[in-house]
């Protein structure tokens, strides 16, 4: 049975170091920007998190992206 998969929405999260907890390991906040077109190229994408980041108090450590797919019954 044929599927189809309609593509939505982007979301970009940045995730940031904000130090050390008592016990020496690493504390990660995180922030989560929704409804990111999806024909966003992945190197503006990428530029934007990294300007963001620059407003933020802890130091950025990785951006990751996540596509969303509708998935349909082709009837």
């Amino acid at each position: 049975m044929p599927v189809i998969a309609n593509q939505g929405n982007s979301k970009v999260k940045l995730v940031l170091n904000a130090g050390l907890d008592d016990n020496n390991k690493t504390i990660t906040k995180s922030k989560t920007f929704s409804n990111v077109k999806a024909a966003v190229e992945n190197e503006d994408l990428y530029n934007l998190g990294v300007a963001i980041s620059d407003l933020q108090e802890y130091q950025l450590t990785n951006i990751v992206r996540y596509d969303e797919y509708e998935l349909l019954n082709e009837v």
